[in-house]
Parts: C-alpha cells; sequence; structure tokens
C-alpha cells in the first residue's frame, strides 16, 4: 500500500502543476478581456479553493 500512497502523492503534484500551468494560461485570456487585479483576486481564490478541497480529501481518507 505504501507504493499506491507514493504514486497517488506524485500524481497529485503532477495534476498541480499540470492545473496551474492551465489557471495561468487562463488568466492570461482573462486579464485581456477584464481588469487584472478582478483576475488576480479571482486566480488566488481558485488556488485556494482546490488546494481546500484537496485538504480536506486528505483528511479524511486516512485509512
Amino acid at each position: 500500500m505504501r507504493i499506491l500512497e507514493e504514486f497517488g502523492t506524485l500524481f497529485l503534484i503532477i495534476g498541480l502543476a499540470v492545473a496551474m500551468a492551465f489557471l495561468i494560461i487562463l488568466t492570461r485570456v482573462l486579464a485581456t478581456y477584464t481588469n487584472i487585479l478582478i483576475t488576480m483576486i479571482g486566480m488566488v481564490a481558485f488556488v485556494g479553493l482546490i488546494g481546500f478541497i484537496l485538504w480536506l480529501f486528505d483528511k479524511r481518507s486516512k485509512i
């Protein structure tokens, strides 16, 4: 089960990196249409929400 746990952590890190890259691209697209400050606040809130959800899943999945 240790191998599965390590693989899950690695997969989570890779997934988070891909999500961050996608978020940066999305921010660049949105910044051309809206105010940059609003976009930055939205990006921080989105990342915070994802982090909070992942933290909740991590707390619940203790076997």
